[in-house]
């Protein structure tokens, strides 16, 4: 989850390990349903604006349903934070390069609404996947924002503060550069154009399986990449 303040916050939930901990989630440690990551928090820290960012295709859940159920349970517990769902399109939730694509891109415009305060990214309720991706955005300067975790609440020691915040500012970490505005929208055109090709497979496949007459164009071997990013940036 990401925030800002002013106070707001983008929260990522990318997949299915998300959804059993937020809004709440069966502690086999307390054998009772506990509040996930993300409404711990809101608990102890205030916000803003809270982003829940989704992936909308998925063939094990809803996760426009889970995202409004979280939504829900902000609202009830935290009336005065705004909740704004941004979709996400992947392909693929474990693959770092189209989720870094991706996120980047939603980042921008976010960021671009809250040029004049703070964003907090919440690792906690991420896959690894997800959290590695907002090091590196982070780190290099792409989201200008702050990063924090959170221990779950019978797992604190006395004394200790439910959240604490993520700095990797040592001397000998290596530097990460990051890319000029034409690579990065490139890379976000490259990525949407690989979703296409993966869900045109996809349908044609189905397509098959159900013995369909419905007429389905299928990507072939004359394809080109670099024509087709340039058809899509005449389009715009």
């Amino acid at each position: 989850m990401v925030s800002a303040e002013r106070k707001s916050s983008i929260t990522a939930r990318f997949k299915r390990r998300i959804s059993r901990s937020d809004p709440l989630w069966s502690n086999p440690r307390t054998r009772r349903d506990d509040s996930g990551p993300i409404l711990s928090l809101l608990r102890n820290r205030q916000f803003d604006v809270v982003y829940l960012l989704i992936t909308l295709t998925s063939a094990v859940d809803d996760y426009r349903k889970r995202a409004t159920e979280v939504q829900r349970a902000i609202q009830r517990q935290s009336p005065a934070v705004a909740v704004r769902q941004r979709p996400v399109s992947l392909g693929s939730v474990t693959d770092y390069a189209e989720i870094y694509r991706a996120v980047n891109h939603e980042c921008v415009s976010i960021s671009a609404e809250h040029s004049r305060d703070d964003l907090v990214v919440y690792l906690s309720p991420g896959t690894p996947q997800m959290q590695t991706v907002w090091v590196l955005l982070v780190q290099s300067g792409l989201l200008r924002a702050r990063m924090i975790e959170a221990t779950p609440p019978d797992l604190l020691a006395p004394g200790q503060p439910p959240w604490r915040e993520v700095t990797l500012s040592l001397a000998d970490l290596p530097q990460i550069v990051s890319p000029g505005e034409i690579e990065r929208r490139l890379g976000v055109l490259e990525a949407r154009s690989q979703n296409l090709a993966v869900e045109n497979r996809r349908l044609v496949a189905d397509a098959r399986f159900r013995n369909t007459a419905t007429p389905i164009v299928a990507i072939g071997d004359d394809f080109s990449l670099p024509e087709h990013l340039l058809a899509v940036e005449y389009a715009y």
